[in-house]
């Protein structure tokens, strides 16, 4: 099996791509900084190597530099994970990485740059881009957002509301095609990101009748090429 080295201090990014990479059939090795990342490449040979551009001490951009110029290890393919700004775009740039993706990393995203350097089977859960409006409640707090994709399991919601791992939503409400998707369900995963947003990671625990099956065929269409 392929192994991937994933570089990272923050320990969601670590802990979501790497089921998520486990799940497509790679062996994943975790480091929380450059100079960590550098040791466990030089230990244990990788295939490739994903890291977030700004680490502590010395950045992804760095990592990738001294990879570079070491003739044993410079062959690696390298991606770097950076925000959508100027200045890390040309940073990522410079670094002589491979690749690059924009935070927040979508999934299939990710597997799509993956897959230029390595072979990775075919998922087996789909998720389609959806964007709609989502409203849900935890606890006390009624928020409302986004979605970017879907899948049968779950949905990826952007919203500005502060959420937490593990934490319960009631009366999550949403639609496809102008019919109602309603249920309840769990963060899994949280992201922030710039501007007061947050993405989260939401898992379908219970779903009203038949909104389950129009999820599928909402999915199933997409995943088919078919335009909705």
């Amino acid at each position: 099996m392929k192994k991937i080295l994933l570089v990272s201090n923050q320990e969601a990014f670590l802990v979501r791509n790497k089921a998520l990479l486990n799940r497509a059939g790679f062996i994943i090795l975790t480091a929380g900084s450059a100079e960590e990342g550098l040791q466990s490449y030089r230990q244990e040979s990788v295939d490739l190597i994903i890291s977030m551009l700004d680490l502590p001490e010395s950045g992804g951009d760095q990592l990738c530099g001294v990879i570079r110029q070491d003739k044993a290890l410079r062959q690696v393919p390298l991606i770097l994970v950076c925000y959508d700004t100027e200045v890390e775009r040309e940073r990522a740039a410079q670094s002589g990485a491979n690749s690059w993706v924009i935070r927040p990393v979508h999934p299939e995203q990710l597997l799509k740059q993956i897959g230029k350097y390595l072979d990775i089977p075919r998922r087996r859960e789909f998720r389609a881009v959806f964007n709609a409006s989502i409203r849900g409640t935890q606890g006390s707090l009624t928020f409302s957002g986004v979605t970017r994709n879907i899948s049968v399991s779950g949905v990826l919601c952007e919203t500005t509301a502060e959420l937490h791992q593990d934490d319960e939503i009631s009366n999550l409400l949403m639609a496809i095609d102008s019919h109602p998707i309603i249920g309840d369900a769990k963060v899994v995963w949280s992201e922030s990101l710039p501007d007061g947003l947050y993405h989260y990671g939401v898992q379908f625990t219970n779903l009203a009748t038949g909104c389950r099956e129009r999820i599928e065929e909402f999915v199933t269409s997409v995943e088919q090429g078919g335009s909705r």
